[in-house]
C-alpha cells in the first residue's frame, strides 16, 4: 500500500492539514468516506516515522578559472563536517572562456588560454579536492551548463575537432553521473537543473514552466517564488542559487552586478519531502549549522598544494 500515490487534488489536503479526518476529507474532496478512508490510512502510512535519507549539497556556475578560493574552501570545509551523501555540481562548472564567440577576434581577452590548460587546471583545481573530499559512496553529479555547450558548438562548426575536446574525453569523472545542459536531475521531490532564464523574474518564470519544485543557478544571483494551484493546492517553488565564482573578474572590467556567493545544503526525507538552506559567503565566510566557515584560510595543507 505504501508505494500507491495519492493524487495531488486529494494530497493538497494533508498538505493543509495533515490531521485531517476520513469525514472532512471526504466532504471537502467530493468522495465518498471509503475513498478517504483509504487515503487517511495511505497518508499515515507514507508520512509517519519519516527519518532523513539523504543529505546533499548543490553548488553552481564555479566558472574556473574565475571561481571564488575563499567559497570554494569553505565548501571544502563544508562537506569535510557534514559528509554528504548526495553532491551536485550545477552546471557552468567550467567557464570555457577561450572559445567563447564574446571573445572572437579578441585575442588580448585570451592571450595565453588553451583548453587543454583549462581541463587541466580544473582537475587539479576542483575536480581532484572534491574527489578527495566527498566521501566512498557519495552520489556524484556533474551537470552541464551553457558555458559547457560551448564544447558543443564548436564541435558543429568544427567537426574536424569531435572526439578531442568534449569534456568527457579530458576530464576523468569516473563515478560521477554527467547530466547535459537542459537536462533535469530529480532526487525525492527535488528537481536540479542549470537554469535556463535570466529575466527580472526568473523564478516564476522557471517554476511556471516546469510546474515542479525546481532549484537552478544560471543567473548568480539568489530569487524564489511559489506557486500554488487552485487544483491541487501543492505548493511548487522555484529557487535560483547564488553563484560559486568571483563576485568581480577581470573580464567584468569592476562593472556592477547583483551576484552572490551562495551554495545549497539540503535534506531529502525517507517520504521524499525535503529541507534546505542556501549559506551565502561574504568575505570568504559562511555559517553551516551554527558552525562559521572561513574559507580565507586553506582547509589543510596537502589540499592547498592539490589547488595552486
Amino acid at each position: 500500500m505504501s508505494d500507491e500515490r495519492i493524487p495531488s487534488h486529494i494530497l493538497g489536503f494533508f498538505v493543509a492539514n495533515p490531521r485531517i479526518g476520513r469525514d472532512m476529507l471526504a466532504k471537502k474532496a467530493g468522495i465518498s468516506n471509503q475513498e478517504a478512508r483509504f487515503y487517511c490510512k495511505l497518508f499515515k502510512i507514507q508520512h509517519t516515522d519519516v527519518k532523513i535519507k539523504d543529505v546533499g549539497i548543490a553548488i553552481w556556475d564555479l566558472h574556473h578559472p574565475f571561481y571564488s578560493k575563499p567559497c570554494f574552501n569553505c565548501l571544502l570545509q563544508v562537506i569535510e563536517d557534514i559528509k554528504p551523501s548526495i553532491f551536485i555540481m550545477g552546471g557552468d562548472n567550467m567557464d570555457f572562456n577561450t572559445i567563447s564567440t564574446y571573445n572572437r577576434n579578441k585575442p588580448k581577452l585570451v592571450e595565453g588560454s588553451r583548453i587543454g590548460k583549462d581541463y587541466k587546471n580544473f582537475a587539479s583545481d576542483i575536480l581532484i579536492p572534491l574527489n578527495n573530499v566527498l566521501s566512498y559512496g557519495c552520489d556524484k553529479y556533474f551537470l552541464y551548463g551553457n558555458h559547457e555547450e560551448r564544447i558543443d558548438r564548436l564541435i558543429e562548426a568544427e567537426p574536424k575537432l569531435e572526439g578531442l575536446i568534449e569534456i568527457e574525453n579530458n576530464l576523468d569523472l569516473s563515478g560521477w553521473t554527467i547530466k547535459k545542459y537542459k537536462d533535469v536531475l530529480k532526487l525525492g521531490h527535488m528537481h536540479f537543473s542549470h537554469g535556463l532564464y535570466w529575466n527580472k523574474y526568473h523564478a516564476y518564470k522557471t517554476v511556471t514552466i516546469y510546474q515542479k519544485n525546481i532549484f537552478y543557478g544560471h543567473v548568480h544571483n539568489p530569487q524564489s517564488y511559489t506557486s500554488i494551484s487552485p487544483i491541487d493546492s501543492l505548493p511548487k517553488q522555484g529557487v535560483s542559487v547564488g553563484c560559486m565564482c568571483s563576485l568581480n573578474p577581470e573580464y567584468r572590467k569592476d562593472e556592477p552586478n547583483h551576484w552572490v556567493n551562495q551554495f545549497m545544503v539540503f535534506y531529502i526525507m525517507s517520504d521524499g519531502t525535503f529541507r534546505y538552506d542556501t549559506p551565502t559567503v561574504i568575505y570568504g565566510r559562511t555559517i553551516v549549522n551554527g558552525k562559521l566557515y572561513d574559507g580565507n584560510e586553506d582547509v589543510c595543507d596537502d589540499k592547498a598544494e592539490d589547488s595552486e
